[in-house]
């Protein structure tokens, strides 16, 4: 029976390759024959070596020689314009110079111009493809050539605060920038991310459509850049901060303590627990975070939100061995973006104790600490972290954490104090 069902599916799998390689083949040459000369390699030029420094790809959007690739494909000339140019290559070989725009670091966007306009370019679709059709990636991986790569659309990715399209598809490094086409060749979606394993992601139509339609300059002065950025930031965050702050906050029962649970469905958590008799301990974690950041350059990401929940009690420690046991548990707090000493100051801590009446009209006594950091180049955002312990039992604990990333203060102040609000002892 179990080699019958091999030789079935052996079958299934032929008879699939046969009737459907062929018309993809079919359908990916016809759209990369077409629209090939719309379509640009995107590099980074270090004027001292005078070669390439980055890459990426991408696509024509009017005849006036608009075009558009992602943010972090020239966040080099951006974070560094008196070392790098930027520069098209077409299929052909011919380049030329390319001057920035305006960028959507939120979507990961930047629009550049050419400096003659070829007169062509790639429509925009109007809708997005049914859930399973056919959609088609275009871009240079690793400087090895022009790809034609076929996939299949799957809809907004579930649990997304910064929208993006699932794409079963291979886009490597090199490909972002490019368009993604619908079977009619029509741009649904650009090029931006891989997790591996065909499984890829592409920001959505919508929102370019949105970052196109904003007023743009002629270029952009990049000395107002940062001030730009800035602004998006803190936009940002104000839509996403103040969508938890103004909304309700689930509770979980936790230790001797009820806690924020699932805040937005954009955070998604996951819970840990060890009772392992022979560690004479027990721990349970919970950790909740968006799972993105918003790209600033290399090593500097920001915009997301990640809080954490650690409960500890033993019967066996001496109190000596459980406070030791609790300060390595609080010394691995540390904020959930990744951020360099040029991007951002030293972190200024406030230390301080919170009493509170617990639900049993106990007293309860919270040791915590609210740090922030600022960032240097986008003034007036900083990164938020708080540190919160029990101190009122000798063998019980609950350990309290949050990061915030690229916010004002005032709102990091008011999700603060939901936040203390919301832990509430039994």
């Amino acid at each position: 029976m179990i080699n019958l069902h091999r030789l079935i599916l052996a079958q299934l799998c032929t008879l699939l390759t046969i009737t459907i390689s062929p018309a993809w083949a079919q359908d990916a040459t016809a759209l990369f024959s077409e629209y090939s000369n719309r379509i640009h390699q995107v590099r980074i030029i270090d004027r001292l070596s005078g070669k390439q420094a980055g890459l990426g790809s991408g696509f024509l959007i009017n005849a006036e020689g608009l075009l558009v690739t992602n943010y972090h494909v020239v966040s080099e000339y951006t974070d560094h314009p008196e070392r790098y140019d930027v520069e098209f290559v077409r299929l052909d070989g011919e380049k030329g110079p390319l001057s920035l725009v305006k960028v959507d670091v939120v979507n990961d966007l930047a629009l550049l111009r050419l400096d003659q306009a070829p007169g062509y370019f790639i429509e925009l679709a109007t809708t997005l493809p049914a859930h399973g059709e056919s959609i088609y990636s275009i871009g240079n991986p690793h400087d090895l050539g022009w790809t034609v790569v076929p996939g299949t659309y799957n809809g907004i990715t579930a649990h997304s605060l910064y929208e993006r399209i699932h794409f079963s598809g291979s886009v490597n490094p090199g490909m972002s920038g490019g368009p993604v086409l619908n079977q009619a060749g029509q741009v649904i979606g650009v090029n931006v991310a891989t997790a591996g394993n065909q499984l890829s992601f592409l920001v959505p139509l919508n929102r370019l459509n949105e970052f196109i339609a904003q007023p743009s300059p002629e270029a952009i002065e990049l000395e107002s850049l940062d001030t730009a950025i800035a602004t998006q930031l803190k936009a940002n965050q104000a839509e996403v901060i103040g969508h938890l702050v103004n909304s309700a906050w689930e509770t979980a029962d936790f230790g001797d303590a009820l806690v924020p649970g699932d805040m937005a469905p954009y955070l998604s958590c996951w819970g840990f627990s060890d009772d392992d008799p022979e560690i004479r301990y027990s721990h349970s974690a919970t950790t909740c975070n968006s799972e993105e950041q918003i790209y600033l350059s290399h090593d500097f990401g920001t915009g997301n939100v990640a809080y954490q929940f650690n409960w500890l009690e033993t019967n066996e420690l001496n109190t000596m061995q459980f406070y030791n046991l609790y300060q390595e548990k609080i010394s691995n707090a540390y904020p959930d973006n990744d951020a360099e000493k040029e991007d951002v100051t030293e972190f200024e801590c406030h230390d301080d104790f919170i009493r509170s009446q617990s639900l049993s009209n106990k007293l309860v006594v919270t040791k915590a600490a609210y740090c922030v950091r600022e960032y240097k180049r986008y003034r007036g955002l900083y990164d938020v972290l708080f540190l919160a312990a029990s101190a009122h039992a000798t063998k019980r604990a609950l350990i309290s954490h949050f990061t915030i990333a690229g916010v004002d203060q005032a709102l990091a102040q008011k999700f603060l104090r939901k936040f203390i609000a919301s832990v509430q002892w039994k």
